[in-house]
């Protein structure tokens, strides 16, 4: 199997109804000729936040000179994303054999009835993502979950610290109409005297759920903004300053990720590495400054600026935001910086809250040109044209002349809605002969850039 082949393969079974069990994933692992007692795992969880701050931990780890896995999901614009090793994606021929290895594997259980199903699509990678870390003789793993927690496939493993982000609504066909059952779900990946870390609102109902769900694990519970631990901000020309305090120690980092909200994502970082010296694990102040401050996550308000002699050549905010909880953070950049009037390239999933993003969104645009992501969950780009009443709207079914369109109308433009069509919108900008540059991505550098 080559790195086509395989891409063949994975786009077969997504295809595949999934299933929300990790009974045979758990049977598959026991029977996976890999050891895992050497790595150390930390498993992050939550609604919005979980990439950014396991972003955050791996690149401080690796700050501290240890070698560090990373498998999240989903990705950008490479399937490679969701499995590196110290910031660097797994190359084709080592993916394709780790995806040929899972399918024999789950091919002779299957055969032995050791198996009830192959893997679906996210098993296959995680699979392979274990394999590759085993391989690569990683120190420690930073595992961000799929969907939920209770039943992902990344709660097979029992990792040194737990963290969960944050709770808000989403996949609620899944995981719950109400915050109390997505906390629950989320709650889920708390295991046995495995300390968890909460960076949701003290008092808040997810912050009791999980709390109640760690004291029943005797789990050490730290709350990431509870008193007395505090968060101070201070505003940057292209960036944030920051001071957390700990129940025992003072942090200071800067954040170059444009939102204030990745602030609180780099606190729980924090928090989590806190307990960890705690534990005796040597991480100095330094690498967690470094690591915080040189991590770079692409279409997290990424900010592009287009290659022109012209002073009022249009900036462009490209931003992977999928439910109301992620436009939220980014209209609160919107405010902080007092955009207005911008052009909005809008697209996304029939089963998202795309009715709530479009609210938020509509106060601060002008133009509406509305698409559709290449997904086959993705809304006709038709139905949007009602959410935008007052503004002038605008379909167009091909996203490279959507882009065009924009930039004609010579008014800083954002780009957001669904990770499919910010994705393949990065792709599309990156490929212009450099007629976009990443302003974001040269202020942030690191090896997690794309």
């Amino acid at each position: 199997m080559d790195y086509g082949q395989a891409q063949t393969y994975l786009k077969t079974i997504r295809q595949e109804s999934c299933k929300l069990e990790i009974s045979n994933i758990r049977r598959m692992i026991g029977c996976f000729p890999v050891d895992l007692s050497r790595i150390h795992f930390i498993q992050v969880a939550g609604t919005n936040g979980k990439g950014s701050t396991s972003h955050y931990l791996a690149s401080i780890l690796q700050s501290a000179g240890y070698r560090v896995g990373f498998f999240t999901s989903p990705h950008l614009q490479d399937v490679r994303e969701r499995i590196m090793v110290n910031g660097r994606k797994i190359s084709p021929s080592e993916f394709a054999r780790e995806i040929e290895r899972v399918k024999r594997i789950g091919l002779r259980l299957l055969r032995r009835n050791l198996i009830r199903s192959m893997p679906t699509f996210f098993e296959h990678l995680f699979l392979a993502a274990l394999d590759h870390f085993h391989r690569q003789r990683a120190d420690w793993v930073v595992l961000e979950v799929g969907l939920g927690g209770r039943l992902d496939a990344t709660s097979t493993i029992t990792p040194d610290i737990s963290v969960i982000t944050n709770i808000s609504k989403d996949h609620t066909d899944i995981l719950g109409r109400t915050i109390v059952e997505i906390a629950r779900e989320k709650a889920g990946i708390i295991k046995p005297k495995v300390p968890l870390v909460c960076g949701c609102a003290p008092g808040s109902a997810s912050n009791r759920v999980i709390r109640d769900s760690a004291l029943r694990n005797h789990a050490e519970f730290h709350e990431v903004f509870r008193s007395p631990s505090r968060l101070e901000i201070g505003n940057l020309k292209d960036g944030y300053d920051c001071r957390y305090q700990t129940a025992g120690r003072e942090y200071r980092f800067r954040v170059r990720l444009n939102g204030r909200h990745q602030t609180l994502n780099a606190a729980i970082a924090v928090k989590t590495i806190d307990i960890l010296r705690r534990d005796g694990w040597t991480i100095s102040d330094r690498a967690i400054a470094q690591g915080i401050e040189s991590m770079f996550i692409p279409a997290r308000i990424e900010m592009f600026i287009a290659r022109s002699a012209e002073k009022s050549a249009p900036w462009l905010i490209l931003d992977g935001g999928h439910n109301p909880e992620g436009i939220r953070v980014l209209t609160e950049y919107l405010d902080e910086k007092a955009l207005r009037g911008l052009t909005l390239i809008f697209g996304v999933l029939k089963d998202k809250s795309y009715r709530k993003m479009a609210g938020l969104l509509k106060p601060y645009v002008r133009h509406v040109i509305a698409v559709q992501p290449r997904s086959d969950r993705a809304l006709p780009a038709e139905k949007l044209v009602s959410l935008f009443r007052g503004k002038k709207v605008l379909v167009e079914k091909e996203i490279p002349k959507a882009l065009d369109i924009a930039k004609k109308l010579k008014r800083d433009i954002i780009i957001t809605g669904s990770l499919y069509l910010a994705g393949e919108m990065r792709t599309l900008l990156l490929r212009r002969n450099g007629t976009w540059i990443s302003r974001s991505s040269r202020t942030s550098k690191s090896a997690f850039s794309s």
